[in-house]
């Protein structure tokens, strides 16, 4: 028997046609291959263990060091806390560096001369004329006007005691820093005084240069002192000098 697909007469026999519609007899369709159903899974069950069966020793002995080692843990975090946990752990320090060399100290009583004498100058009374002169000079570098007095005779050109004659020399002198200062000659003048000739060197702000160039900041000089004396002291008087530019 089959059944017709358009109007669904079941036909029996084997007439290639449809009874009532008169269709032909579809051709047969191949069967479809379908896989079988897989067979269940066996898993097994553990097998019951035999009563008085003791402990055996393949699982006692892992077990016993596990439970060391956690003891051991435990007694570390407490006895060492956050040291050995590690989060507050302080940083290791910085190793030194280590200081420059140290340098030689500089002495406050061993100064360096600004005056000095030249070789051809034999006079033993050089020494103290260029004591004299290295007051002098250091004053001025120095704004001690105090000092400088101390070495101006009164009866010379400047008075000491003059205040207003000193004021005048502080201000022509007030940016001034002599430097290079040579006693090149010393020599008798009238009246048991002294003669010496020096050179020197001075730098200036602009506008304190010599009164032939103002704006001059560097200055040579060649200075001649008359010096009165008494006994190892020495005075100055007056003095008269020459210039050029550096």
């Amino acid at each position: 028997m089959w059944v017709c697909i358009d109007c669904g007469e079941r036909n029996t026999g084997t007439p290639d046609d449809c009874a009532v519609c008169h269709r032909p007899r579809p051709a047969p369709r191949a069967a479809i291959w379908e896989p079988p159903e897989p067979p269940p899974i066996w898993i097994p069950e553990p097998a019951d263990p035999e009563p008085n069966e003791p402990p055996s020793r393949s699982r006692l002995i892992p077990a016993l060091p596990i439970a060391v080692l956690i003891a051991a843990l435990v007694t570390a975090a407490v006895m060492g806390g956050p040291r050995l946990l590690g989060p507050d752990r302080p940083a290791p320090r910085a190793a030194p560096v280590p200081s420059a060399a140290p340098t030689a100290p500089i002495l406050e009583d061993d100064p360096v001369d600004l005056v000095t004498v030249a070789a051809a100058v034999t006079d033993p009374r050089a020494g103290d004329v260029a004591d004299m002169l290295e007051t002098y000079f250091t004053g001025i570098n120095e704004r001690d006007y105090r000092a400088v007095a101390g070495v101006l005779d009164p009866a010379g050109e400047i008075d000491p005691a003059d205040a207003r004659q000193m004021a005048a020399f502080a201000e022509g002198t007030s940016t001034t820093r002599d430097s290079d200062v040579v006693l090149v000659r010393l020599a008798e003048a009238a009246s048991g005084r002294l003669r010496a000739e020096v050179t020197f060197r001075s730098e200036q702000e602009d506008g304190h240069g010599p009164p032939e160039r103002l704006d001059e900041t560097c200055t040579r000089w060649r200075a001649v002192y008359v010096l009165s004396t008494a006994g190892n002291t020495y005075r100055m008087l007056r003095g008269d000098a020459t210039n050029e530019p550096c």
